[in-house]
């Protein structure tokens, strides 16, 4: 009896400890997903835009438009994916537009050429893609986090995954090299229909600015240049050590992430093969877009601001699926509604997304998700099936990449204990 007293009361000591993490993860959340819907709630209030939000958002809106139209009349598979390349290549000056429709189109380039080599060569054999998709995933990540072209590692992996994950299905290697190139045609598509609509409103702001005798830009470039040298000089300033400590931090980070996109994708992928799960590369796509923190990130711990983003994206996702499914037996197979009502939910997401309450990250997932969940295959339809399978492969992803994470919080609680 003397030694079973001690056991039990480090037992429920444990217990103790468990819950109040749990309740205090669960109220973290809580409170993510509450400033969340309560800064887009500000967004939607101050629906009157500025000149630059409505004009960033009309450039989005007419980018996805003419990607649709141009998939539409090249009679492309999957104009969902042309329609989300216009629109997340838009960028509110041209110069960075045209930097990420290259990145874009190069990154999808190689990772196609990627899966379409390795995916006929091991596709069958799961004890092979699976660890060779985590490595995909981790290496991708991590050299997105720590590259000047993250944006094409970002694109690169996800279509490996794709084509080497549909390899297997397509069980023949001229089949995935066709998937292959129907997919680099998508983003092309969709790239130059976003560049375009740039440049035409680049020049078009360029000769407005001309006409009317208005001070150029350069001045103030070169303002921010030399505020730019001028904290430079500051920062050398800083302890080496300091220094030093710093980059190893943000090194530890930058692996730590990588490992949760790679098991993440390594459970997805064979959860996947095991079940036949259609909804794979939308949970996969999440599962590595939510860990692409932007470098303010990075310089502090970065669990909060991962959560932030889950929380984010299952937010806009969840509200676009609903506007979305809400809509399609309204509209059923109408162009012009169609299109319509994707030009407003375009707008809308913009609008969102540009703002300053909190709420940008949640008007770019809604943008995403309502273009991937509005837009069909090959047609418009009214079909909602196809919808909710890509909103359950989205949910999925986030489900699985908290997992992920908490697991790794708990063994790094219980490595330090």
């Amino acid at each position: 009896m003397p030694n079973d007293q001690p056991a039990d009361s480090r037992a429920n000591r444990s217990a103790r400890r468990i819950n109040r993490r749990a309740a205090a993860s669960l109220g973290a959340l809580g409170g993510i997903l509450r400033d969340a819907f309560s800064a887009l709630g500000r967004e939607l209030v101050a629906i009157r835009p500025s000149s630059s939000r409505a004009r960033f958002g009309t450039q989005a809106m007419l980018s996805v438009a003419l990607a649709v139209a141009l998939a539409h009349v090249f009679d492309l598979t999957h104009v969902w994916w042309a329609a989300i390349s216009g629109f997340a290549v838009m960028h509110s000056k041209f110069s960075a537009c045209a930097q990420r429709g290259v990145h874009r189109v190069l990154g999808t380039i190689a990772g196609a050429l990627l899966g379409a080599t390795a995916g006929p060569l091991i596709g069958d054999t799961p004890w092979l893609v699976v660890p060779l998709l985590g490595m995909i995933a981790g290496v991708s990540v991590y050299r997105a986090l720590v590259s000047d072209a993250g944006y094409a590692w970002v694109l690169g992996a996800v279509t490996s995954l794709m084509v080497t994950f549909e390899a297997h299905r397509l069980a023949s290697a001229s089949a995935t090299a066709s998937f292959a190139l129907l997919r680099v045609a998508e983003v092309i598509v969709g790239t130059l229909a976003c560049v375009a609509v740039s440049a035409l409103f680049h020049a078009g702001v360029q000769h407005y600015r001309k006409s009317r005798g208005v001070a150029p830009m350069p001045g103030a470039l070169a303002a921010s240049t030399a505020d730019r040298v001028d904290g430079a000089s500051h920062k050398t300033a800083l302890v080496r050590s300091d220094a030093a400590r710093l980059e190893a931090s943000a090194e530890a980070r930058h692996r730590r992430i990588a490992w949760h996109a790679a098991w993440s994708v390594v459970i997805l992928a064979s959860l996947a093969y095991a079940y036949d799960l259609p909804g794979f590369p939308q949970a996969m796509v999440t599962a590595i877009a939510v860990l692409i923190l932007p470098a303010s990130s990075l310089g502090q711990p970065t669990r909060k601001p991962i959560a932030a983003r889950m929380v984010q994206r299952f937010a806009g996702c969840l509200l676009a699926g609903a506007l979305s499914l809400a809509l399609l037996p309204l509209i059923g197979d109408n162009a012009l509604a169609c299109m319509l009502a994707l030009c407003a939910g375009v707008w809308i997401g913009c609008h969102v997304q540009t703002g300053s309450q909190g709420a940008s990250y949640v008007g770019r997932q809604f943008t995403i998700a309502f273009i991937m969940v509005f837009v069909q295959d090959h047609e418009w339809s009214s079909d909602p099936m196809p919808a909710l399978l890509r909103l359950a492969g989205i949910v999925s992803g986030i489900a699985v990449l908290a997992a992920v994470m908490a697991a790794g919080t708990a063994i790094s609680r219980r490595r330090a204990a």
